[in-house]
């Protein structure tokens, strides 16, 4: 999420990543529609294996406009990220938060069984408590609601990414305020492309209002995240439903 405040810059567990022969259907995969690296911030993955048997998995990163994106890996090749779980097993793995300008962009896990994933937004504040939100995978859909809540301070940002990987894509926000009224506009995003912003900014008419926003596309290879920013300058996750 990109905007010119303290929240601009959005947004130790480890093990050794191996790099999986490119065997994997990326068709049905769990999607993380927006991770970051830089600016004081670094994403983490959890990855659970939630089967009774051994499962391998294999993240793809994309970034913006669609393009296969390096983002630094602790422990490994940057953009790589992939291995194999015993069964119940949980991997842990974090990008370096070395990246300079911010890198932004989104995440695909492909997997050989059923496997959950969160990702940890991670933000060190200088001479303050660190700042955490946790958002869980999911898989695309066609029509997704978020809540959002900018009043008394606070700041509602999204991220927006489309899954297909060769059809750009038209995307309908409509936002719905506590008092009914109901504004939509589109956005477009490239095949694997990504869009991140924080409402207040982008959409100005939802400055100091709360309510309802939902995202749909003629396909069901959306993804939306949303994070609520405080006035305090910290963060929490935002779920969705669909």
């Amino acid at each position: 999420m990109r905007v010119t405040d303290s929240a601009s810059a959005f947004f130790d567990q480890t093990f050794s990543v191996t790099i999986l022969p490119p065997t994997l259907s990326f068709a049905n995969a769990q999607r993380i529609a927006h991770v970051v690296d830089g600016g004081n911030y670094v994403t983490q993955f959890a990855i659970v294996n939630l089967e009774q048997f051994s499962t391998s998995f294999q993240f793809k990163f994309w970034g913006d406009s669609g393009n296969s994106l390096s983002i630094p890996i602790q422990n490994g090749v940057p953009g790589d990220l992939a291995g194999s779980l015993a069964p119940g097993a949980t991997a842990w793995a974090q990008t370096t938060g070395s990246s300079s300008p911010l890198l932004t962009g989104w995440a695909e896990v492909a997997s050989t069984g059923r496997v959950g994933v969160l990702a940890i937004f991670k933000r060190v504040n200088s001479g303050r408590s660190d700042s955490e939100a946790t958002v869980l995978s999911t898989q695309s859909g066609t029509n997704i609601l978020l809540p959002f809540d900018n009043t008394q301070g606070a700041s509602t940002g999204v991220a927006v990414a489309n899954s297909n990987p060769a059809q750009s894509t038209s995307v309908s926000l409509s936002f719905t305020s506590e008092s009914g009224t109901v504004l939509t506009v589109g956005i477009t995003l490239p095949a694997h492309g990504h869009m991140s912003f924080m409402l207040p900014s982008a959409y100005p008419f939802t400055a100091g209002t709360r309510g309802t926003l939902r995202v749909s596309g003629a396909s069901p290879d959306i993804s939306v995240l949303g994070l609520r920013f405080g006035p305090n300058d910290s963060f929490t996750s935002v779920g969705n439903f669909q």
